[in-house]
């Protein structure tokens, strides 16, 4: 029984690296996606195309349409700096709150 329970948490611990390494990375990206368009009224867009994730080289450039591009790392740069905003206003305004 103690195996069984084991192998159980062994198997959620495992789950949940596996989400936090190829799963935020990608909320951060497409997250990133809708603010810098949002935020530079589409004059800023990110880079769509390869592996999301941080091996990219960052790069900054112009496509045929004008817009400035950015590279997919800094897009999931962009959103993570995101969420660690939004989640820290959150916590100091439920601090601050009780």
């Amino acid at each position: 029984m103690a195996s069984l329970i084991g192998d159980l948490i062994a198997a959620v611990l495992e789950f949940a690296f596996w989400a936090a390494w190829e799963i935020l990375p990608a909320l951060c990206f497409f997250t990133a996606l809708a603010v810098v368009f949002v935020a530079t009224l589409g004059k800023v867009t990110i880079e769509r195309r390869g592996r999301i994730g941080w091996t990219g080289v960052p790069s900054i450039t112009r496509s045929p349409q004008g817009r400035m591009v950015l590279s997919a790392s800094l897009g999931v740069i962009i959103g993570f700096v995101f969420w660690v905003i939004v989640v820290s206003a959150a916590v100091i305004f439920h601090a601050y709150r009780s």
